[in-house]
């Protein structure tokens, strides 16, 4: 391979992901998949680690490194953690160390979670371009009705932002119905459908944003990663990525983004308008 394709950042390693993803085998997408939302965790996993909590085995964490254009796991997981060293290394040696000793204290479960939020947070101020946001707004503002759908874990995020924007009087559709969706029969041009998922993808919330894709909606998504089946369809995709203590999850970045989305829709539906109770 040509060593000028070789990415010599993490920047430069997802964005040859990019480019490269839909010509890997499932198995290495998948690889991708969880290196995508591991992010700066990669830089202290090891191969059998990083196998364990994926379900892949280790041979298909080299394949994929290698695919990239790497010699290896080591070459990958050298890139991450330089960019862990440089930005924020004590959240990431605090909670890999705390994982390692297997120590379940509320007090320090209590630190676990709080560091993990934080570097979740940290990471989508890095990571995430306000312009998009900017983006999302003006399409959900063109258009007279918002249809939210959010289900099992993301539901939450759903309910928030379709209560503070019902508090600027935008017109929402909040899907609530519990254990399914009921995918209306059309969706037309004069609406925008908001969908949010995370892996592992909730299948009725793709079958909605290829639905309301198909009938000229225009659709934007919360995901986790541009793998994500709904960063495809979606006229605009907002990813963000929350670290995990134990396969637990606190989605204090996600909040963020929805929080600044919303208010941000709010100020260009009426700039003197004012929230009828405290977001």
């Amino acid at each position: 391979m040509n060593e000028a394709s070789i990415p010599t950042s993490v920047t430069e390693f997802e964005k040859k992901i990019s480019i490269i993803k839909d010509g890997l085998p499932k198995r290495l997408q998948d690889c991708a998949s969880f290196v995508l939302r591991k992010g700066d965790a990669m830089a202290f996993l090891t191969v059998a680690q990083a196998s364990q909590e994926s379900g892949i085995a280790p041979s298909a964490f080299i394949r994929f490194a290698q695919a990239l254009g790497l010699q290896g796991y080591s070459d990958m997981q050298q890139l991450f953690r330089r960019q862990a060293t440089q930005q924020r290394p004590p959240y990431r040696y605090r909670i890999n160390t705390l994982r390692q000793r297997g120590e379940t204290e509320a007090d320090l479960l209590f630190v676990d979670f709080c560091d993990s939020s934080i570097a979740s947070i940290e990471r989508l101020m890095t990571k995430m371009d306000p312009q998009l946001i900017e983006n999302a707004a003006e399409i959900i503002c063109s258009k007279p009705y918002l249809h939210v759908v959010g289900q099992r874990r993301a539901f939450s995020v759903a309910c928030y932002l379709a209560y503070v924007l019902g508090q600027f009087d935008h017109r929402v559709i909040l899907h609530t119905d519990v254990g399914s969706i009921k995918i209306p029969n059309t969706f037309n041009p004069g609406e925008v459908v908001l969908l949010i998922s995370f892996e592992p993808y909730t299948s009725e919330v793709v079958l909605v944003a290829e639905k309301a894709k198909s009938d000229g909606a225009q659709v934007v998504a919360i995901t986790d990663t541009p793998l994500s089946p709904l960063s495809g369809l979606a006229d605009v995709s907002l990813e963000v990525v929350e670290e995990d203590v134990g396969g637990f999850r606190t989605y204090s970045a996600t909040f963020c983004l929805a929080a600044a989305l919303a208010v941000s829709i709010g100020t260009r539906l009426n700039s003197a308008s004012v929230v009828k109770e405290n977001i």
